[in-house]
């Protein structure tokens, strides 16, 4: 296992409409896969400041509705690949981080080698990773794997006026 860390603070993910009533979930990210996940393996990415949130939303789409949410975290068992020394323990090359997971997965039909990252990570027993934004230079983000299954690995959304929706029908006409 490589080195891990704790990582505390607040925290942005912007939310689809139609998962915004679960804000903890993983199930939008179970669902196709995502760039540290695939598909049937829950994710939950988040951002480290509320910029990178959008423009990770956003990806190449361009603007489309969502819902910015901030959560409080407390997370440990964080491999923190933004550090070189932490990566080159994991094992790790940079170009795994960047490759293009979408043509791999969708495009060639093969198995990008962000997911097997992710896969080989979480088997050995890591909640999580911090990585560099791909959308947002300056950017980090977070992805879990496990995320409130003990009181070493909490995150909370901050919904203090309870605006979130409660269901996915909430808010519709």
């Amino acid at each position: 296992m490589p080195p891990t860390s704790r990582l505390r603070g607040r925290l942005w993910r912007m939310l689809a409409p139609k998962w915004a009533h679960q804000p903890l979930s993983g199930e939008g990210a179970a669902s196709r896969g995502g760039r540290f996940n695939p598909p049937g393996m829950k994710a939950l990415y988040m951002s480290e400041d509320f910029v990178t949130a959008v423009a990770e939303y956003e990806q190449e789409l361009g603007i489309r509705p969502g819902t910015l949410c901030a959560y409080e975290v407390d997370m440990s068992g964080i491999v923190d690949l933004c550090d070189q020394a932490t990566r080159l323990a994991a094992g790790v090359d940079l170009a795994d981080l960047h490759c293009p997971w979408k043509h791999i997965a969708l495009v060639l039909r093969e198995r990008p080698p962000s997911w097997d990252l992710a896969t080989r990570l979480a088997q050995r027993g890591a909640a999580g990773i911090r990585v560099p934004s791909m959308r947002h230079p300056e950017g980090r983000n977070l992805v879990l794997w496990r995320w409130n299954d003990s009181p070493e690995r909490r995150v909370e959304v901050l919904d203090p006026l309870g605006d979130l929706p409660r269901n996915r029908e909430s808010g519709r006409d």
